[in-house]
């Protein structure tokens, strides 16, 4: 049996003369095999892209076996002779598999198990950890599904209505394509996806419903990972408001969909740099993303004209100008100093209350959403490269919220 995995090997004889292990893990094959001539012998065989001709380890000589973490995919093996330590990370299930497979070996319960010889054990270009698929048609569906080494994964322009969930059991995966397909939903648990950075789903149908479901978005580990985000092309008609959790986030795509406003508080994803919109209905921009340095941004082809849409602020329209409420105030201490808040530390409700805050055009968080004025800017005055329609006015109004200082001035 060959188990396909990363082994950092440790000698543990370094340690006694302060020797340090580079500690680096390499692209490895497993063999568990036996000896020709004496059939209860043993040996496990180490291959690496380093050493082809492979490492022998009796089995006999294992002394003890680490398995703590084996439903993380993660075991270490440690043998008297030679004084090594394989420390192996792979897919849970296949190591599970494997390290069932020793423990037979070890106990002698091998009977109806088949295992190769030394002489017939090799590795081959077949052995190859697969790590990048592309699929373009149906019929290049791997029949024993999709390897879980997986790390790139393109499935465009099947068609597909139906989000296929084996995508889920690829751990590894950092880039995603699932364009041009007719997807509606994304299941929720997507959002634990571990690794992903890349995520590519333009031209599908995600906007088809009236409500759309975002819960596959603000997963545990995606809002943690994910760089790029492609929501092309889906005839999206809002955004979530939360969509700012994704602090990581640094390209965003959102063109050729029925937008007609931008979430508030998108400027508050502070590694944000890349931003095309073009294709949409906007006819403001929210002024949160003047706190954005972003590289790029393309406004082509929307509706961008001046409005004179305002709420007039002055000292005799009550105190709440001036004299705002306790909740308000103190939501505005825990977003200007970014305390962590979540649903098990406070109500649902403030939470909910805290998402939706928008930004002053100074930058200080703002929760009263009623006070604002639309008002021109310049766009190549606070973004770098802009792609807009009128070359030599690239002014457009963006949605002004006021902190209670800016509204005293």
């Amino acid at each position: 049996m060959k188990l396909q995995c990363q082994i950092c090997i440790i000698n543990r004889l370094h340690s006694n003369f302060n020797v340090k292990t580079s500690g680096k893990y390499l692209k490895s094959t497993l063999a568990l095999g036996k000896e020709l001539t004496e059939q209860n012998e043993y040996f496990l065989l180490h291959f690496s892209s380093l050493n082809k001709t492979g490492i022998k380890y009796r089995v006999k000589n294992m002394t003890k076996v680490f398995v703590k973490c084996l439903s993380e995919g993660k075991a270490t093996l440690r043998f008297e002779d030679p004084p090594h330590d394989l420390c192996i990370k792979g897919e849970s299930i296949q190591l599970k598999c494997f390290m069932r497979l020793l423990k037979s070996c070890v106990t002698g319960d091998v009977k109806e198990q088949q295992l190769s010889n030394l002489c017939n054990i090799s590795v081959t270009t077949k052995d190859s950890v697969p790590t990048k698929l592309i699929i373009n048609d149906r019929s290049e569906f791997p029949s024993k599904g999709l390897p879980r080494t997986l790390e790139t994964l393109h499935i465009n322009g099947l068609r597909l209505c139906n989000f296929r969930r084996e995508i889920l059991l690829l751990k590894h995966l950092v880039i995603l394509d699932l364009s041009n397909n007719e997807i509606e939903n994304i299941p929720p648990e997507f959002g634990r996806m571990p690794c992903l950075s890349e995520l590519y789903v333009a031209n599908n149908k995600l906007g088809a419903k009236e409500k759309v479901d975002w819960r596959w978005l603000f997963g545990p580990q995606l809002i943690k990972m994910l760089k790029l985000l492609d929501l092309s092309g889906n005839n999206l008609k809002s955004l979530p408001k939360s969509i700012w959790k994704i602090q990581k986030l640094v390209t965003l795509k959102l063109d050729n969909n029925l937008l007609q406003r931008l979430p508030a508080a998108l400027g508050r994803i502070n590694c944000l740099r890349y931003l095309t919109i073009s294709k949409n209905k906007l006819s403001a921009l929210p002024c949160s993303l003047m706190q954005c340095h972003l590289e790029y941004i393309d406004l082509s082809s929307n509706s961008f004209h001046h409005t004179d849409v305002s709420v007039e602020l002055n000292r005799n329209s009550d105190w709440k100008c001036y004299i705002s409420s306790l909740l308000h105030l103190s939501s505005e201490v825990v977003l200007r100093n970014k305390f962590y808040y979540a649903p098990n530390l406070i109500p649902l409700t403030l939470v909910q209350f805290l998402d939706d805050a928008n930004m002053c055009v100074c930058g200080a968080p703002v929760v009263n959403d009623k006070l604002y004025i639309n008002k021109k800017f310049e766009l190549k005055d606070f973004f770098r490269i802009v792609v807009f329609d009128n070359n030599r006015n690239s002014a457009v109004d963006f949605e002004c919220y006021f902190c209670c200082k800016c509204r005293k001035r």
